[in-house]
């Protein structure tokens, strides 16, 4: 049986991609409910897409600090 966090199609719409409050991303199943603390980036999208996203977020991070962190 084929794990539910690999692609299917390469263009279905599979994936989206996550945020939580420290700025932090995560690629996650469409199917499955967005966790708490979570929050989508926009719609559900092809792996690649969603892999494309994550890319320019890694060179774009959040100018948030994580709870509790000191700078």
């Amino acid at each position: 049986m084929p794990s539910p966090f690999e692609p299917r199609g390469e263009d279905e719409p599979s994936h989206l991609v996550l945020v939580n409050a420290a700025g932090e991303h995560s690629l996650w199943p469409a199917f499955a409910a967005v966790p708490a603390g979570w929050d989508a980036t926009g719609p559900a999208a092809a792996h690649r897409a969603c892999l494309a996203r994550l890319a320019r977020a890694d060179r774009h991070p959040s100018p948030e600090t994580p709870s509790g962190a000191t700078t």
